[in-house]
């Protein structure tokens, strides 16, 4: 999302400029330099300084930060408020308040650290498992939290979802410096004339996608149903999914066009995910294709999918629940309505015309703004 958008910005005439620290960096680092990880979660002076230099050395209007974690660190808020810029911070995922980032413990949605204290991470080893993996998260959530950084550094937060905004403001984000702006699907190069042939998910396989819900649901006689992606819990899943025969079909990574190429001759996508997604991009990369979805009544999923228009809901971890969406989805006449709605949805919300008018709109506000605040 963060290439797309900065190819939107420069061709509509902007000057973006990328500021970048990779996670697959650390694997490169000495030992002493991975000794300091822990501390660099918390504040990266490096980080900081180097920032500083960067806004020294040419004007900028505003920044926008998409993840500083692991290894920027909100220090770069500091940087950005020493040199009277701006920023805009899009909350790509919910480690503000959550270690994991995830909103999800032992496959199923926790609120705990929404409470006061980040502790219950902590105490759960919410981050890989680990509580010395997780002890610098908990910290660094409860220092921020209590010198409130993220609010003081950050001018305009940008949510995907007004689920997403409801919890940013129980976590301690001011309401009114929050902005709903969902990505965006660029124009794809085909669109769907049939009603599709099979059942489709695209995602990764691991316990927060929900994708062994969508086994205990499936069976032979709601046709075929395609699993694209990989992750921990392949080999689990095609265990589980060895009842099924042929019906079930794991197909591996695949490459983008190769995706869009399986996605445009579905019937319908299906999402089981358990977590507390921040948005549904392969939702609306679906009703993009004029595709329809299945996705869980829980999270930003219901702000997508409308029951029967265009798509279908089901309780979240439900298989019985799930088994009867399929099948309506499934329905060949169905399929057509209901992919042309969400097709239809697509071209009103989630197409890059309305995302660029959206996000220069964040950017303009939030300069002027910040400019009147100095006057």
């Amino acid at each position: 999302m963060v290439q797309q958008e900065r190819k939107l910005l420069e061709d509509a005439g902007h000057n973006v400029v990328e500021y970048i620290r990779k996670s697959d960096d650390i694997e490169a680092m000495s030992v002493m330099r991975k000794a300091e990880l822990p501390l660099r979660v918390i504040w990266s002076f490096e980080d900081q300084a180097a920032m500083t230099r960067e806004l020294k050395r040419e004007r900028f209007d505003v920044i926008h930060v998409h993840n500083s974690f692991p290894l920027i660190s909100p220090s770069i808020l500091a940087a950005a408020r020493h040199m009277s810029v701006p920023v805009v911070a899009t909350l790509h995922n919910y480690r503000f308040v959550c270690a994991a980032g995830t909103l999800l413990r032992n496959g199923l949605p926790c609120l705990k650290c929404l409470e006061g204290t980040p502790l219950p991470s902590l105490v759960h080893a919410c981050y890989r498992g680990s509580r010395l993996a997780t002890a610098p998260l908990t910290l660094s959530i409860a220092t921020h939290g209590a010198l409130k950084t993220w609010q003081r550094g950050v001018d305009r937060f940008v949510v995907m979802s007004e689920f997403a905004r409801d919890i940013m403001t129980r976590a301690g984000i001011p309401a009114e410096r929050i902005t709903r702006k969902p990505h965006f699907i660029p124009f794809p190069d085909r669109v769907r004339e049939t009603a599709g042939s099979y059942g489709l998910y695209l995602g990764r396989l691991s316990e927060e996608k929900g994708v062994s819900t969508l086994i205990q649901a499936w069976d032979s006689t709601l046709g075929t149903l395609m699993i694209a992606g990989d992750g921990p819990l392949r080999q689990e899943l095609e265990a589980q999914a060895a009842v099924h025969g042929d019906s079930v079909r794991f197909l591996g990574s695949l490459s983008r066009p190769e995706a869009l190429k399986l996605l445009v001759d579905a019937r319908y996508l299906v999402t089981p995910s358990r977590a507390f997604e921040t948005f549904g991009l392969s939702v609306v990369e679906a009703f993009a294709h004029g595709v329809p979805a299945v996705v869980p009544d829980q999270g930003v999923f219901p702000e997508l999918v409308r029951q029967d228009y265009n798509g279908f809901t089901f309780r979240p971890g439900d298989p019985q629940s799930l088994r009867s969406a399929l099948k309506k989805a499934g329905v060949e006449v169905v399929s057509l309505r209901t992919g042309a709605a969400a097709r239809q949805d697509y071209l009103s919300h989630f197409t890059p015309p309305s995302n660029i008018l959206a996000l220069v709109g964040i950017y303009e506000d939030v300069i002027r703004n910040y400019d009147a605040s100095r006057s």
